[in-house]
């Protein structure tokens, strides 16, 4: 009859719930379709779109990644200021890449707003003509690779080179419930940060740093590039105290190892505190090191930069550092068991 309402047929409730359903599983071969796109070995470049801006990374999927079982380690490579995350694989020669294939973990290679991280103070943010919210940027990055890829959320690292150092700094004081270790390289701890990093939660931390660095003094005081004067930092010495309070480390080391590779002008002592209440520190002492990444490019003349060491494979030091607290609790875990 016109006009009269007519009940929907029996039919179209089992075929709304059939839509739904097909609607789900297309959802669900899409992510799928993603997830194995992503497990794809190799580097590939992600955005997304933050604070109006668009922002970046690069991930590398080990090859042969099906070997390994379960969720798996990622390691934060940062690039230094006025630099790239393409330019920190190119100085690392690729080795992150390589040892994430031997290994099976993944490795971040993040991408700074006009080439230099914003930590929200110290002369070099404040002078920034558009200020950034790289906290938040690392925290996403770090959730957007683990749905793309399993990520043992337990075993998260960081290193970097430069102001990338200070950025592996930054992370451990800011998300030490999420930063394992650390391995900063050429940079000791910038003054802005010291009051936020001298207590909190055990982070293990391996500083790399050269004497002869002339962008950034061993012994502490301004950082200088191309006669322009940016923040200052503490010295290694200093920096290497304030760890081993806010760690639970003896003053005293238990062991130093002296590496000594002939072919380079430089020589490593390696000092380790590992009688500790919470995560052990270790220090690369690189004697006639330069603003540089051991085993590294030598990126710019020596003149500019100093030496670069042959005499350890920075990346390899680093990921065995690491590679002691995978799949291990932490101190705090251990507390409440």
């Amino acid at each position: 009859m016109v006009g009269r309402f007519a009940p929907p047929a029996r039919t179209s409730t089992r075929a709304l719930v059939f839509a739904v359903l097909g609607a789900l599983l297309a959802v669900s071969g899409a992510r799928d379709a993603l997830t194995a796109e992503t497990q794809k070995p190799g580097l590939k470049e992600y955005r997304f779109r933050m604070d109006g801006m668009t922002r970046r990374y690069l991930l590398y999927t080990p090859r042969g990644a099906d070997e390994f079982r379960g969720h798996r380690p990622m390691v934060l490579v940062m690039h230094g200021g006025g630099g790239t995350h393409r330019g920190m694989v190119r100085l690392t020669k690729s080795r992150w890449n390589r040892l994430a294939d031997e290994e099976g973990f993944f490795v971040v290679y993040p991408h700074a707003i006009e080439k230099h991280w914003d930590f929200g103070e110290g002369m070099t943010s404040q002078q920034r003509r558009r200020r950034v919210d790289d906290l938040a940027y690392f925290r996403h990055v770090i959730d957007d690779v683990s749905e793309r890829v399993p990520v043992d959320r337990a075993s998260i690292f960081a290193t970097g080179i430069s102001r990338g150092g200070q950025a592996s700094y930054f992370l451990a004081c800011h998300l030490p419930d999420t930063i394992r270790a650390i391995a900063p390289v050429a940079m000791p701890l910038p003054t802005f940060m010291e009051d936020e990093c001298a207590d909190g939660p055990a982070v293990a931390v391996a500083v790399f740093n050269g004497t002869q660095d002339p962008q950034v003094p061993y012994g502490g005081g301004p950082i200088t590039v191309l006669g322009k004067t940016r923040d200052t930092v503490m010295s290694t010495e200093q920096t290497l105290a304030l760890w081993r309070s806010r760690n639970g480390c003896a003053d005293a080391p238990t062991r130093s190892t002296e590496i000594d590779e002939p072919g380079d002008k430089t020589s490593v002592t390696k000092t380790e505190w590992a009688d500790c209440d919470g995560a052990p520190v270790t220090l690369y002492r690189i004697e006639n090191g330069g603003h540089t990444w051991p085993s590294g490019r030598q990126y710019l003349w020596v003149r500019l930069i100093g030496e670069v060491s042959k005499d350890i494979d920075g990346a390899a030091e680093a990921w065995q550092f690491f590679r002691q607290f995978v799949g291990r609790q932490s101190s705090e875990d251990l507390d409440a068991v």
